[in-house]
């Protein structure tokens, strides 16, 4: 089996397929620390994540200073975003259990 070529539609269906895996997986993991040390710590942990979500950016070295401030600002609302999102599940299913 070869590698798919990047933007390809098979790549692009592997990265989805991955990234839905990932987001189940943190879920539940979320899910297990609300269940074990309160929904209030995940507060603190989403807040902790996002302080190192720039980690996770990865600047190409074609960018402009423009594009990279504006990408910036884009990977860290809807960085923000999902991760509330994901906390907001898992708080909800460790209430129901």
């Amino acid at each position: 089996m070869t590698e798919p070529e990047q933007g390809s539609a098979e790549a692009v269906y592997i990265s989805a397929m991955v990234g839905e895996m990932m987001q189940r997986v943190l879920e539940d993991a979320l899910a297990d620390l609300a269940r074990t040390r309160g929904a209030s710590y995940l507060d603190l942990f989403v807040e902790r994540e996002l302080a190192r979500c720039a980690d996770l950016f990865r600047e190409r070295a074609e960018d402009q200073p423009e594009t990279t401030s504006m990408l910036r600002a884009w990977f860290a609302v809807e960085g923000r975003a999902a991760l509330r999102a994901l906390v907001e599940r898992a708080s909800t299913e460790a209430a129901r259990d």
